[in-house]
């Protein structure tokens, strides 16, 4: 199908389907058979089984997916998803600034490749008309922002979208879940199997501390890592907000 990619704005030859996470964000999750379990809050007693994540169709040509947003996915997965960032090595150390916080300092991410990665994926959350994401929308003037800045190769500065990531400390926890919480204003919260990633925007959300622990342009960043109770508190907010908006969609009594 020929149209206009919405990444390079150029018309052309459109792949069938682009992954709006990428596959190896989604590791541990299907089964044996490599399924899964989608549960839309606009059909809530409805369960369907797929067998790869969150797609749209038409939306990006090959040499923006495969090259342009492939090439961003294969660092973030070489350098972050396929190291032990839970132990104490070269990349990643675990710090303890007091009895009730746990920390990854993490020494050597690209700032640029990482930025743009993040970049990516909050910019797909916001063009998709995947029902995931159907509560999500940036304006016009930041989705250009983060499209431009992604298609140029070139990162936007460290206090703007910055992105704070949460992990639990016990890697053997349940961690099986993607989900969304869009409904605050000026952030928004992806929850993405062993990870959340909580993006900012907004004055009255960026500060010091927001800054501190996002990713920076010396090529370090600070993953909260908590404790397996609250990284259960976490996980049940989202699905408590499921609910919530599921509701109005349930068979009437």
């Amino acid at each position: 199908m020929e149209g206009k990619c919405k990444l390079c704005h150029e018309s052309k030859e459109l792949i069938k389907r682009s992954h709006l996470f990428p596959n190896f964000m989604y590791n541990g999750i299907p089964d044996e058979k490599n399924r899964m379990i989608v549960v839309s809050s606009a059909k809530p007693l409805e369960k369907k089984q797929v067998q790869t994540g969150a797609l749209d169709e038409h939306i990006l040509c090959a040499n923006c997916d495969n090259s342009v947003l492939g090439e961003l996915e294969r660092y973030a997965s070489n350098i972050f998803y396929k190291k032990s960032y839970l132990q104490a090595n070269e990349d990643f150390e675990q710090l303890t600034p007091n009895p009730n916080v746990n920390l990854i300092f993490c020494k050597k991410i690209d700032f640029s490749k990482f930025k743009l990665f993040l970049e990516s994926l909050l910019w797909r959350a916001s063009v998709t008309s995947h029902s995931m994401f159907e509560d999500f929308k940036l304006s016009d003037e930041q989705e250009e922002e983060l499209r431009i800045s992604i298609l140029n190769h070139h990162p936007l500065n460290e206090a703007s979208f910055p992105c704070v990531m949460m992990t639990c400390e016990n890697e053997d926890v349940k961690t099986d879940f993607v989900g969304i919480d869009p409904n605050n204003k000026d952030m928004v919260k992806f929850y993405i199997n062993q990870f959340t990633y909580t993006f900012y925007w907004g004055n009255d959300k960026i500060n010091y501390e927001t800054i501190s622990m996002a990713l920076r342009s010396d090529n370090t960043m600070i993953v909260v890592k908590l404790a397996e109770n609250d990284w259960h508190k976490i996980r049940a907010s989202i699905v408590d907000a499921f609910r919530t908006a599921s509701v109005p969609n349930l068979p009437k009594k």
